[in-house]
């Protein structure tokens, strides 16, 4: 069990479905990350939570994870990145939502879990936010 991370107002809703994810108890075999979502989650994690040790366990989780696949961009990759996000002027996301959604069509994944929706639906994501 992770513990209570009391600066992050986000954290007791992430527990639930972190625990299952890492129990393999969700009815998807297999749940798909970049290094870049890798990336702001261990960035955000130490940032909120202002623990480095907390921020550490995340990050080993996710790279000895059997459900969590981490996907790896390359430089032909990012430079498709590159033009939704130069495109969406009106919608604001993130880079690495651009990532998110690229990757998601190259691998032909429809789903996405997520508690931050705001703009996702908007590249084509159904989104879930429970598992």
């Amino acid at each position: 069990m992770w513990p209570i991370a009391t600066r992050d107002s986000d954290h007791l809703t992430v527990l639930e479905p972190f625990e299952r994810i890492s129990e393999n108890n969700t009815e998807y075999t297999k749940l798909y990350t970049s290094d870049y979502v890798l990336d702001e989650a261990v960035t955000n994690c130490r940032a909120r939570t202002r623990n480095h040790k907390l921020s550490v366990q995340l990050g080993t989780d996710i790279f000895s994870s059997k459900t969590i696949v981490l996907r790896k961009l390359d430089g032909e990759t990012l430079k498709r990145f590159w033009n939704p996000y130069k495109q969406r002027s009106d919608v604001e996301f993130s880079f690495t939502d651009c990532t998110i959604a690229t990757l998601r069509r190259a691998h032909g994944i429809s789903i996405i879990f997520t508690f931050y929706d705001k703009h996702l639906g908007t590249l084509g994501f159904h989104s879930l936010a429970k598992l």
